[in-house]
């Protein structure tokens, strides 16, 4: 993949409930683990968000973990660890140390999220950084852009004042309805990548919004 590198986008690592309506948003940490042995074994450099400040190495890919959920802790940052890979993990700053209440129960039990302890302890590893989804999790594309805006300065302003966490990058959920209006507007002087919810690959040049691939068997097929 010369021309083009890859954003690969996870939600839940694990395994569903038996009665989950969103069985597709969960990755079993054994199909991660083939993910990350098969970028590794191709040489691929993994990479974050602050990285693109600088000039890309010749096979980047960029993890990027949506949610803040507890199992990126438990399952995820071990297998970083094992793989000497790096990945950014998105949070809703209201939720950190609660559960996802921006997800309906009645489609699937909710789910633990990270606390401010453990995004410090794997922010020391310097495998992962941390990007924002807003406040409290809901898709900031449905908002009118002046009320996103407010929300992802408020979260990244409480991330640095209250946790000392810098935001590396804003996140907006996987595969809903973009608006690229909406979001230019909405992240107006952050000054941050974005990762969209679009799908594709990402030209060298573009480093500002990032379209995203959904991990599968298949998307090893595009990847050399």
């Amino acid at each position: 993949m010369n021309a083009a590198w890859p954003v690969l986008v996870y939600q839940k690592i694990g395994r569903p409930a038996a009665h989950s309506r969103l069985q597709k948003e969960w990755t079993s940490p054994r199909q991660l683990e083939k993910m990350l042995a098969f970028l590794s074994k191709r040489s691929y450099t993994f990479i974050t968000p602050k990285d693109l400040q600088n000039p890309l190495p010749a096979k980047p890919v960029l993890l990027a973990f949506m949610g803040g959920y507890q199992s990126f802790y438990t399952d995820v940052f071990p297998l970083l660890t094992k793989y000497q890979a790096c990945a950014t993990v998105f949070v809703a700053v209201e939720a950190l140390g609660t559960y996802n209440s921006w997800q309906n129960p009645h489609e699937e039990p909710w789910q633990n999220v990270l606390t401010v302890k453990q995004l410090q302890e794997m922010l020391k590893s310097k495998r992962v950084q941390i990007g924002t989804l807003g406040l409290d999790g809901h898709n900031l594309l449905d908002d009118e852009p002046g009320q996103a805006r407010a929300a992802l300065q408020e979260s990244a302003y409480r991330l640095k004042t209250l946790h000392k966490i810098d935001t590396c990058a804003v996140g907006f959920w996987p595969f809903a309805a973009w608006n690229p209006a909406r979001a230019q507007h909405a992240v107006h002087d952050l000054n941050l990548p974005i990762i969209t919810s679009q799908k594709g690959t990402n030209s060298p040049d573009e480093k500002q919004f990032l379209r995203v691939v959904r991990p599968t068997f298949l998307t090893r097929l595009l990847l050399k």
